[in-house]
């Protein structure tokens, strides 16, 4: 097969060959390196695989001059595959690296906390069997998504304006370690606010409107470094703030949503979505108390003024156990109200169970220890499903 050779260096020496030996690339073989890609008459001989990492050599023996003898398949081809195990090799792990990533980014124990206050409020408006239709559990669809996806804009908003603190408090978020960029955070950001639009629209329903106006209200007021924003910053505004997001874009909006425009009936504040919106505001309150406490440091050095940072760990921590407690004792009184007998006895010994379980781990906590601060704060977030579990029995 003829080829036109561009101008080549000479890198080994000439030896005649033997017949037998001819089409074969042995060590002695005159060698050519190519430095720029050669055209071929015939390309349909030689296959193109081409490896960046090596020259292209091709071997001629004396008595051919001016052509290029066929070789053996497997002496010609130029072999690609190293190249492309090496990349393929790290696709699988890059990709779990991502997703663990993403799965930080999510703070997934209060995604699933609020994704189980979600289910229990849609469920309070029930009042048959006939009631869990194809529909309803579209509507139920439809405002747990929403607030998974409003969970993951608050928490990035948060993450976005908090970068400096969480090198400090929260090393393994991704935006602090750097496994994200802050376009990335944006990104997601933007592409939730897209999504969530898209849902209610589809929904047409008014509620879910204010679903996402609260939260995307509470998300970028609550973080954002804009002027009259960063509530955080203050611990009347972080705390009220954040109770009337759970008030109003957590329960009534979705109370709303499930009662008129999945079910169609008229709107009806019930003893039950009141005793429940209480409830959760309480746990709530306690929860930004204890929230703060592992990141005292931080948040002192960055001027962010929280009860902890005000009144030391020790003291905020009292605080925040008494207003669990009281709230505990609060679910026994109203429980005990209950018109089924049955009901009373599971509010009133379930709510005492609670109260015991806190009582005593927070005699294993010591306050000014980062990570038995944060246990005790994730604790709360681990018995949120049985505290909502018991406001079912309030009738």
């Amino acid at each position: 097969m003829e080829a036109l050779l561009k101008p080549v260096s000479l890198t080994n020496s000439l030896r005649k060959y033997s017949p037998h030996e001819r089409g074969y690339l042995t060590r002695d073989s005159l060698c050519f390196t190519a430095r720029r890609r050669l055209p071929v008459r015939y390309p349909h001989d030689i296959r193109r695989k081409w490896n960046v990492k090596k020259s292209l050599k091709l071997s001629a023996s004396v008595g051919n001059e001016g052509y290029i003898e066929k070789l053996p398949r497997k002496k010609y081809m130029l072999d690609n595959k190293g190249l492309s195990s090496k990349h393929l090799d790290g696709y699988p792990s890059h990709i779990l690296k991502k997703l663990e990533a993403f799965y930080h980014f999510c703070r997934p124990y209060s995604l699933v906390g609020t994704e189980v206050v979600i289910l229990s409020v849609a469920f309070l408006p029930i009042g048959s069997i006939a009631d869990l239709s194809p529909k309803f559990f579209i509507g139920l669809l439809q405002i747990m998504v929403l607030q998974a996806l409003n969970h993951i804009y608050i928490v990035g908003i948060n993450q976005l304006f908090d970068v400096e603190i969480d090198k400090i408090n929260k090393q393994y978020l991704p935006l602090a370690s750097g496994e994200f960029s802050t376009r990335d955070i944006v990104a997601i950001s933007f592409l939730i606010c897209v999504l969530s639009i898209g849902i209610v629209f589809m929904s047409k329903s008014p509620a879910l409107l204010g679903f996402i106006v609260v939260n995307f209200i509470y998300g970028t007021g609550y973080s954002a470094n804009l002027p009259f924003l960063r509530w955080k910053r203050h611990p009347l505004l972080a705390i009220s703030s954040t109770v009337l997001v759970w008030a109003f874009g957590v329960h009534i909006f979705s109370f709303i949503h499930i009662q008129k425009y999945v079910l169609g009936r008229p709107n009806l504040i019930t003893k039950s979505i009141i005793f429940q919106t209480m409830m959760m505001c309480l746990y709530t309150l306690s929860g930004v108390i204890l929230k703060d406490i592992p990141d005292t440091d931080g948040d002192k050095e960055n001027g962010i003024d929280t009860l902890s940072v005000r009144f030391g760990e020790e003291r905020a921590f009292a605080i925040g156990l008494n207003v669990i407690i009281a709230t505990l004792g609060l679910g026994m009184v109203v429980g005990a109200s209950s018109s089924f007998w049955f009901g009373k006895i599971i509010a009133v010994l379930g709510h005492l169970a609670l109260a015991l379980v806190y009582w005593q781990r927070s005699r294993q906590t010591d306050p000014k220890n980062k990570s038995s601060a944060q246990s005790f704060y994730l604790l709360v977030w681990k018995l949120l499903p049985v505290a909502n579990f018991l406001t079912h029995f309030v009738r």
